[in-house]
């Protein structure tokens, strides 16, 4: 495949311009769009050599903590899922098209709320924010990087058309948006602001960690940002 055909699947498979693109900011960031990418650091193998010790059943391929693939899946039982969904394929755990079918049926079955933000959504940005923080959820949210991958597959993509213009006008700095919603948006990510930790025990509170992802409605991130309307702004 190529990161063409990539957007082809995620646009038939009903996602936004500004969705895909988002989506696939982020598996930049997460792999360089390399399918067989075992994580640096994490293991002493070659991408090559790691794929084929997966597949070959002679490595703990779900339990080792080693990220892998486009998303750069981590946690145990999703790794153990990609597996098991290209043994059903047949082909290599590092399948291109496999990993993005996975992907999307991911995002249908434990991410409803992401996916629904990926198909209805013309904010490129939001479309970025939502997979990084709800989908890939990495130790560090940097959103910013992201969303100029984001930018750059829209440019390419999708650029053609008047809406280019406009998300060009989205990027953002790691200090200060470029905008008043790309700030907006910003600056909670960045802990300690005190804001930051006072929603977050709020959420804890309210049980919010323990949801499905398809109970974190529109409606209670609304609250969160009346909320923070109320705070001291960051």
């Amino acid at each position: 495949m190529s990161n063409r055909t990539i957007y082809d699947a995620l646009i038939a498979a009903g996602l936004t311009q500004e969705g895909a693109c988002g989506l696939m900011g982020n598996m930049m960031a997460e792999s360089t769009m390399k399918s067989n990418i075992a994580q640096r650091g994490m293991t002493s193998l070659s991408d090559e050599a790691y794929t084929e010790a997966a597949d070959g059943g002679v490595i703990d391929f779900a339990n080792d903590a080693v990220g892998y693939g486009l998303c750069q899946w981590t946690f145990s039982p999703r790794k153990a899922d990609l597996l098991d969904y290209s043994k059903s394929m047949g082909v290599s755990v590092g399948n291109e098209a496999m990993q993005v079918q996975f992907c999307l049926r991911e995002l249908q079955q434990d991410f409803p709320f992401v996916l629904m933000t990926l198909r209805s959504s013309n904010s490129l940005w939001d479309c970025t924010r939502v997979v990084c923080e709800k989908y890939e959820n990495p130790a560090v949210w940097n959103t910013n990087a992201r969303f100029q991958y984001a930018q750059q597959f829209f440019n390419e993509f999708a650029g053609s058309n008047a809406l280019a213009a406009e998300h060009a006008q989205l990027v953002t700095d790691t200090n200060v948006g470029h905008t008043a919603e790309a700030a907006q948006d910003v600056c909670p990510v960045f802990p300690p602001d005190p804001s930051v930790l006072v929603i977050q025990m709020v959420m804890a509170y309210n049980g919010y960690w323990d949801k499905p992802d398809g109970y974190k409605t529109a409606e209670f991130f609304a609250a969160l940002r009346t909320f923070t309307d109320d705070m001291e702004k960051c």
